[in-house]
């Protein structure tokens, strides 16, 4: 069962009762709502300096208020990178974000242009600043210029319903729970045992091939980093016909190496070292090249940031991350994006827990 339901529905609420707007024509009349549009950001925007949690409340509230529904279309969310800044509230879901694209002429028509193409990307009235370029990238970008749902139909079926594919929910069963390790309280997931299931490499190989949304054909190279990303780097690398690129721990390459500092995961942090570096082969990589980053799990992104700062020490900056597992709840996406990195970062299975 799937909904849909506008996250702004609450603000809109909020400012009809403070301001006297007619609430139901702020649902439902498009011309009354443009008219609205930039009193209403100007408002939000104020609620949120003094709740800086709103948008988290905003976001719960629409979720707790859906039900037990299998698909939850939020639309009308403003919010930069919304899967690094939510995905942590619910961390047994799958969060996508789809940012929605049209042209000017569509827009205009679509809204009888009043006041101008008061354009719903930016919130801002006509005269005021262009949007400004997104620092990150959403899960997918769906152009919507063509009349009609049948263009909205197709990208669905090819971009959302594979993450209904049966092979993904059998691939989430061979990931085996084991309750008080490495220490109490924590229940890790162990990922690696889908490589020792009869069929589960090949099908977890398969599944980052065809579950990949960039072009393979563009692909110079796959980046992995010991120990875990070994494993499925290497199949997908065999598969896909790409080189593979090795990071390891400094010490085990053959110079020359460029090396950099990397953090502890936490699941190894009981340690006594909280800093390990890892290392490279200086000119393994063409400069310039398109690369895809494949690891086994996706935790608080201590590897990934510090396999980001190494790729770009050695001046590779378009990179793909594809990952067998994502655990939100230690919100890895918003450390990458914290230093920089608001890259597409695709993931098969998503787990609480660690």
């Amino acid at each position: 069962m799937a909904r849909a339901v506008s996250i702004s529905d609450a603000t809109k609420r909020e400012y009809a009762a403070a301001t006297g707007a007619d609430f139901n024509r702020l649902l439902r009349d498009r011309a009354y709502k443009e008219q609205h549009r930039p009193a209403l950001t100007v408002y939000f925007q104020s609620q949120v300096q003094h709740r800086p949690r709103l948008p988290e409340e905003h976001f719960l509230n629409v979720v707790d208020g859906a039900g037990d529904v299998d698909v939850l279309l939020i639309t009308g969310m403003r919010d930069d990178a919304p899967v690094a800044a939510f995905s942590h509230l619910v961390p047994n879901s799958r969060l996508l974000d789809v940012r929605v694209k049209a042209s000017k002429e569509t827009r205009c028509a679509r809204r009888c242009c009043h006041g101008g193409d008061s354009d719903g990307e930016d919130n801002t009235e006509n005269s005021g600043p262009k949007p400004k370029p997104l620092d990150y990238s959403p899960s997918l970008i769906f152009n919507n210029d063509a009349t009609g749902n049948e263009k909205a139909k197709t990208f669905a079926e090819d971009y959302l319903l594979p993450f209904f594919d049966k092979d993904l929910q059998r691939l989430g069963k061979m990931v085996r729970p084991v309750p008080d390790f490495p220490r109490p309280g924590v229940k890790f997931q162990h990922v690696l045992n889908i490589s020792q299931q009869p069929g589960g490499l090949a099908m977890c190989t398969s599944l980052l091939h065809t579950h990949f949304t960039g072009d393979w054909a563009t692909v110079d190279m796959i980046v992995c980093c010991e120990a875990g990303g070994f494993i499925y780097a290497s199949a997908l690398a065999s598969q896909v016909d790409v080189p593979l690129a090795l990071i390891r721990e400094a010490g085990k390459l053959p110079p020359p190496t460029v090396s950099v500092a990397k953090s502890t995961s936490h699941i190894s942090s009981t340690s006594n070292s909280n800093e390990k570096r890892i290392e490279i082969e200086r000119d393994l990589i063409p400069r310039g090249a398109s690369v895809v980053m494949v690891d086994d799990v996706l935790a608080t992104g201590n590897t990934l940031c510090a396999v980001l700062q190494l790729l770009g020490e050695v001046g590779i900056a378009d990179v793909s991350i594809m990952v067998v597992a994502e655990f939100p709840v230690h919100r890895g996406r918003q450390l990458l994006r914290q230093h920089g990195f608001g890259l597409n970062i695709q993931s098969l299975l998503v787990f609480d827990g660690a």
